[in-house]
C-alpha cells in the first residue's frame, strides 16, 4: 500500500492511499472510502449501501441523496454501476468533498455540498424529491466509528419527507442489535409507508445495512443485476456470494 497524498488539516489527518488498484480514503487512521474502478464490486461493506436499489428495474431509480458522502464509493457505484442521473451528496467535512473530486472522478453527475446534513434536512432539503437516500452519518472517535445524527422517529419522518412515493431509504447501522429499535420498525405511519424491510451484511464486518421500501425487493432483479455488473467487470463474478440478505419480519 502507498501513500497518495497525505495533509494535516484542522488537526485532522487525511491521507488518500492505494492498494493495487484500490484507492482508499483515511482520516485520523479510520477507513472512510475504498473503489476499485477495475472491481466496484469487491464484498465490501460500501456494496451493502447500493444493492437495494438492484432489487428495481434498470432505471427505475435515477435520483439519490447520500448523507455522509464522504469521498464517493457509494455515489460512483450507483452512478457507474446503476446509471442514477442525479446525485447529491452532503458532508460535514468540505476536504472529503475536495478528495471525492480531486482522486475519486466524483465530478460530472454529482452535486456535493459541506454543510451539516441534519439540519439541511430538518430544514426540507432543497424541496426535491429522490428515489434513494442513504443515511451514512459516521465520524470517528479515538480511531473508532461514531454514529453523529440521531436515529429517532423524527429524523426517519424527515428522511421519509425526502422521498419519492416509491422511494427507498438505506441505513448503515454498526450496531447490529439496534436494527429491531428503528423507528420505522415501530411506528405505525412508517411501517405503513414502509411494509418491505430487509438487512444486509457481510461475513467478518459487524455493519448491517438495513432499508425500507414500499414496493417488495425483488431478488430475481438483483441477481439480474449482478449479473449484468458481472459482464461488464468480470472481477465482479461471485461476488454476489459474500452478501447475506434476509427480510425483516412485520
Amino acid at each position: 500500500m502507498s501513500i497518495l497524498w497525505s495533509r494535516l488539516i484542522e488537526g485532522n489527518q487525511y491521507e488518500v492511499r492505494s492498494a493495487g488498484h484500490s484507492l482508499r480514503l483515511y482520516r485520523n487512521g479510520v477507513h472512510h472510502t475504498q473503489y476499485n474502478a477495475d472491481r466496484p464490486l469487491a464484498g465490501s461493506v460500501w456494496d451493502l449501501l447500493v444493492l437495494p436499489a438492484l432489487h428495481r428495474k434498470e432505471g427505475e431509480l435515477t435520483d439519490a441523496l447520500i448523507l455522509g458522502f464522504g469521498a464517493g464509493a457509494a455515489g460512483r457505484l450507483l452512478q457507474d454501476l446503476l446509471g442514477f442521473k442525479r446525485i447529491v451528496g452532503i458532508d460535514l467535512d468540505p476536504v472529503h468533498l475536495s478528495i471525492a473530486d480531486g482522486f475519486f472522478d466524483c465530478g460530472a453527475g454529482y452535486e456535493l455540498m459541506a454543510a451539516d446534513a441534519v439540519e439541511w434536512v430538518q430544514n426540507g432539503g432543497d424541496d426535491k424529491r429522490y428515489d434513494f437516500i442513504i443515511d451514512d452519518l459516521y465520524s470517528e472517535e479515538s480511531g473508532y466509528p461514531m454514529r453523529v445524527a440521531p436515529m429517532d422517529l423524527e429524523w426517519c419522518r424527515s428522511l421519509a419527507n425526502l422521498l419519492s412515493s416509491d422511494g427507498l431509504l438505506v441505513f448503515n447501522l454498526i450496531e447490529p442489535d439496534k436494527v429491531g429499535n428503528l423507528p420505522p420498525m415501530r411506528d405505525c405511519a412508517l411501517r405503513k409507508r414502509f411494509p418491505y424491510r430487509q438487512v444486509c451484511r457481510i461475513k467478518g464486518y459487524e455493519n448491517r445495512v438495513v432499508a425500507f421500501s414500499p414496493k417488495p425487493f425483488d431478488s430475481s432483479l438483483l441477481r439480474e443485476g449482478l449479473l449484468r455488473i458481472g459482464r461488464a467487470h468480470p472481477r465482479c463474478y461471485g461476488v454476489g456470494r459474500h452478501y447475506i440478505s434476509s427480510n425483516l419480519p412485520d
